[in-house]
């Protein structure tokens, strides 16, 4: 009986193996093309997807704070929409960091506040795509994103 249950978890744990190296890991839903989101080394291209990501956070934040405070209506598409792809921008662009700080061979203090404070604004602009019915937290959350967002784009070169 034991061998026929054992036998049975490994063809079952063998089954889910194939299917999660055939099935593609789903991604957060963008409406950008993939050009615009593929991460990269060069600051230009970061800068502007931190840029581009700040005009998503802050269209999702006006359609966050039109909603009443009894939450009576929902969260608009677009709005949600716009919160997502602020979202994939950053984690873009953080990527991108994250080749340049394991590329650089002494510590920059500059470059590493600067990769915190991007790092925080992509843990914070998640709270908007996965708790967009707590809208005083997406709130919260997205205009302190903005806030570290515009700071980063201040101190970057």
């Amino acid at each position: 009986m034991g061998g026929v249950v054992s036998q049975r978890c490994a063809a079952a744990f063998v089954v889910v193996a194939i299917l999660g190296l055939i099935l593609p890991a789903v991604a957060q839903q963008t409406t950008l093309p993939p050009n615009v989101i593929a991460p990269s080394r060069e600051n230009s291209v970061i800068r502007n997807q931190l840029t581009l990501a700040k005009k998503f956070e802050q269209q999702a934040l006006q359609g966050f704070m039109a909603i009443p405070a009894d939450n009576s209506i929902p969260v608009d598409e677009t709005s949600h929409q716009a919160a997502r792809d602020a979202y994939v921008l950053i984690r873009a662009a953080r990527h991108g960091m994250g080749w340049q700080k394991e590329a650089k061979k002494f510590p920059d203090p500059v470059f590493d506040l600067i990769y915190k404070r991007v790092d925080e604004a992509w843990n914070l602009s998640r709270t908007p795509v996965d708790h967009a019915s707590s809208v005083e937290r997406a709130v919260r959350d997205a205009n302190q994103a903005i806030r570290l967002l515009d700071q980063v784009l201040i101190m970057m070169p």
